[in-house]
């Protein structure tokens, strides 16, 4: 008898289906203790469900062997566009390539999420997508290997492959998923194995059971040796995964990958800095500072090392620089800070916004163009201590109303611009926010002001997917996003209006532990739009919302500033700004998802009228399958002989073969010997007649008389005495050895 797989039929076809679905799902379920609660486990267990039901459903339909696995691959391909390729829950997706790059955008933003994330991981649209595709991929792979081809044992191996994340990070899957998952891989290797006599059953389990017994023996011996070998059970991780939340031991480094496409992902709630503060207010600590954004993301090209030392007065202007030299501690408005730096790996200082005389020790630079602190070599601000003495700017609301922008070139990177299909839109609004007003000051207020609204913007660290080519208008049409987004927004707006803007990549100033002392974590990471006056320099604006960042900056909140009215004489180089003729409704609803509907690409359609159309065109679909499969089943060839070559190959299915020297009494008593003794009554009464009728179509003279149906029941009778033998028959050896001999009638 052949000892090769046998995949299954029937109705083992439809519960082997079913285990791999189990077995698949319970790998998803070892994941809980990475991933925190969300959505993402009810998403994933829904999809693969729907996607086992189909290709299940497939093989039903149709005998190919291929066909369920490329229904899988297609309906798994549908559900993660539908769910990931638009900015809605719930997509119908356009096979454009628009569709791919969202799809890609995701998947990176889930990549980065993963890398620079911490145990459990916050359950971001891009990691839930992480985990759908892998759980997707492993259940339609296991279905292929089990139930297409009965190759269970290598079926293990992708169901393994969910376990390793669990593994990797010691994270107890739970009892539950555990027996779960066994369970229904030795269940689905029943269904596959080879069928054997009832002897043969007991030596297989005699053999199982050894096996079993001597891994448990070897793991149970070999375990605390193994445990007691250097590096055993050590596994190099990014160094901000931990045991949960900011618990990571590593060092923690500032993201300089500002895309406005992504959500953000966790952080560390480690104190990163602790700076003792006397004689001044706490403001922001800033590292970097960027200038070139691509219409999507912030780059920042990296400049050779910086000549001039760090050390004394440090500001890009003259009479700051002069200022910072001279200051005395001890004088009104100056402040003092002393600074360590703990687990912070960067290459730059943590320094607050105005001149400043910083001592510090190693090999420091100052870079004046983008007023940094530059690492010479490869120092690190992890473990630093510095002392930095900060001399205030006069930042008043009437030396700002005063102030003109500084003068740069028209083509200065300052004022870059990037080329998008909705940079027109976004200029207009900026001059429909900004109409009416005087001063480069007053313009950047009006900007910060109508972004910090409530009632227009939601700040959320998830971000929807986009639907244009142009981040900054998306943000400004779906109205949700964090620092990244409105920082950015407000920066790109300002160069609209020709006032020369950067991004700042810094920390908001800290929580206090009393004494002066302020303790600065991971979680107060930030980013802020700084614009560029003539005799004030850079200055800081707050465009995030009070939820994030507090106050604004007591030069920029608007309840204490006032700004210049219309007729009043501008400062010397700057202009009122004229209301545009036509521009976007800065109080209108914005372009996003609302309500009761979906996308389809960038069209907004009701949500009944998205499903009314799946319906169709899943009955349209149905309908197909129906028409196919009537064809196809009249197509089939009728008669005794063609009848008996199908029972040939189901047999052979189930391990009884002969050759084809054998005669049809011959075979059929090659049936009746594979069954065992004892053959039930109606095996014998269906062979005997299907060999009969076989025989007579093949040999008489005249051609018998044949009702199809009969021919399929006595058919179906033979098959269906072999399945249930082995449930309630008495199974003996049974070889399936060709027989030419000639052998009696059968009847």
């Amino acid at each position: 008898m052949s000892r090769r797989p046998v995949p299954p039929t029937g109705a083992r076809a439809w519960l082997a289906a079913g285990l791999v679905v189990a077995g698949v799902l319970a790998g998803v379920w070892s994941l809980r203790p990475i991933l925190a609660p969300g959505p993402w486990l009810a998403t994933t267990t829904v999809t693969v469900v729907v996607v086992g039901a189909v290709m299940a459903t497939a093989r039903a339909l149709s005998a190919s062997f291929l066909a369920p696995t490329l229904w899988g691959v297609g309906a798994s391909a549908v559900a993660v566009a539908a769910l990931y390729s638009g900015p809605g829950r719930l997509t119908v997706p356009l096979p454009t390539l628009e569709t791919l790059r969202a799809l890609r955008r995701v998947t990176e933003a889930g990549a980065r999420a993963v890398a620079e994330g911490s145990v459990p991981l916050p359950p971001s649209r891009g990691a839930e997508m992480l985990v759908v595709v892998g759980a997707l991929a492993v259940v339609v792979v296991t279905d292929a290997l089990a139930v297409s081809l009965g190759r269970a044992g290598l079926a293990g191996l992708a169901l393994a492959g969910l376990w390793t994340v669990a593994i990797v990070f010691e994270a107890p899957p739970g009892l539950v998923p555990l027996l779960a998952g066994g369970t229904s891989f030795l269940l689905l290797l029943a269904l596959t194995r080879p069928r054997r006599s009832r002897a043969g059953s007991w030596r297989d389990g005699w053999v199982v059971a050894a096996t079993a017994g001597g891994v448990t023996v070897a793991a149970v011996v070999a375990g605390p040796l193994l445990s007691a070998v250097p590096g055993w059970g050590t596994v190099t991780l990014p160094s901000t995964w931990g045991d949960g939340p900011g618990s990571g031991s590593g060092p923690v480094e500032l993201s300089l990958d500002l895309d406005m496409r992504s959500s953000l992902g966790s952080r560390s709630d480690r104190p990163l800095i602790s700076y003792t503060l006397t004689g001044a207010d706490p403001a922001p600590l800033r590292l970097y500072t960027l200038t070139e954004f691509d219409g999507t993301q912030w780059q920042r090209d990296e400049a050779p090392t910086p000549e001039q030392p760090a050390t004394g007065a440090l500001w890009p202007a003259e009479e700051g620089r002069a200022a910072a030299e001279t200051a005395d501690p001890a004088q009104e408005g100056v402040g003092t800070l002393s600074v360590e730096v703990g687990d912070l790996d960067q290459d730059r200082l943590p320094l607050p916004l105005d001149p400043r005389r910083v001592a510090v020790d190693g090999d420091w630079r100052y870079d004046a163009e983008r007023d940094e602190v530059a690492a010479a070599a490869r120092a690190t601000t992890r473990g630093l201590r510095y002392d930095v003495v900060v001399v205030p700017r006069d930042l008043s609301s009437t030396a700002l109303q005063a102030d003109a922008v500084a003068p740069v070139a028209p083509d200065s990177p300052y004022l870059a611009l990037p080329q998008t299909s909705f940079a027109g839109d976004v200029a207009s609004l900026a001059r429909e926010v900004t109409a009416g007003t005087v001063t480069p000051y007053d313009q950047a207020l009006a900007l910060q002001s109508y972004l910090r609204d409530g009632s227009r913007f939601r700040y959320d660290t998830e971000v929807p997917e986009p639907t244009t080519d142009d981040a900054v208008w998306d943000f400004l049409t779906d109205r949700t996003g964090y620092c990244v987004q409105y920082a950015t927004a407000m920066t790109v707006m300002a160069r609209h209006l020709g006032l020369p803007s950067r991004m700042a990549v810094g920390f908001l100033p800290g929580t206090t532990s009393g004494g002066g002392r302020y303790d600065v974590t991971g979680q107060l990471a930030h980013t802020w739009p700084e614009i560029w006056f003539a005799d004030a320099g850079w200055v800081r604006f707050e465009p995030t919302p009070a939820v994030q960042t507090g106050a604004p900056p007591v030069y920029a909140d608007p309840a204490i500033a006032t700004p210049v009215e219309p007729t009043q004489e501008p400062a010397p180089g700057t202009a009122a700004t004229p209301a545009p003729t036509s521009a976007p409704d800065p109080a209108g609803p914005g372009t996003g998802i609302a309500d009761g509907e979906v996308s389809i690409g960038t069209t907004r359609v009701p949500v009944v009228a998205a499903l009314v159309a799946l319906a169709l065109l899943a009955l349209a679909t149905t309908a197909a399958v129906v028409v196919v499969r009537r064809r196809t089943a009249r197509a089939v060839p009728t008669g005794p002989e063609a009848t008996w070559d199908r029972l040939r190959v189901a047999l052979a299915g189930r391990g009884v073969r002969w050759d084809d020297a054998t005669t049809l009494r011959g075979a059929g008593r090659v049936v009746l010997d594979a069954y065992g003794t004892d053959p039930p009554e109606t095996l014998r009464h269906a062979l005997g007649r299907l060999v009969g009728t076989a025989e007579a179509a093949r040999y008489a003279p005249t051609a018998p008389t044949w009702d199809q149906e009969d021919l399929d029941r006595w058919s179906g009778e033979v098959l269906d005495a072999f399945d249930a033998r082995d449930t309630t028959g008495d199974d003996q050896d049974r070889q399936t050895v060709a027989r030419t001999a000639e052998r009696s009638p059968v009847g």
